[in-house]
């Protein structure tokens, strides 16, 4: 898990790619997560590894805001006042 973790593309300095999650920081908040989903469903799954949080969301249709919402909670858990980034996430508007 740790290597699958690791940056290995910089998109910009709040945002890094690794090999099939995305680590995102927004204010002090450092959030490691994976979006996705089919016509039928829309996912996520992030960590706030320093805070020891972590949030699933799986919704039964597809096109949905998952990811904001997920990032949304981590920021409210972790107790973070900055706005949650919207790097990495898919438009459901737009897919």
């Amino acid at each position: 898990m740790t290597l699958a973790q690791q940056g290995v593309f910089q998109v910009n300095p709040h945002f890094k790619q690794a090999l099939a999650w995305q680590d995102v920081t927004s204010g002090n908040l450092a959030i490691v997560d994976k979006n996705g989903g089919l016509p039928n469903t829309s996912t996520y799954i992030g960590f706030a590894p320093r805070q020891k949080l972590g949030v699933v969301i799986l919704v039964n249709r597809g096109k949905q805001h998952a990811t904001g919402i997920g990032r949304q909670i981590l920021h409210a858990l972790a107790q973070d006042q900055s706005e949650p980034s919207t790097q990495g996430e898919s438009d459901p508007d737009n897919d």
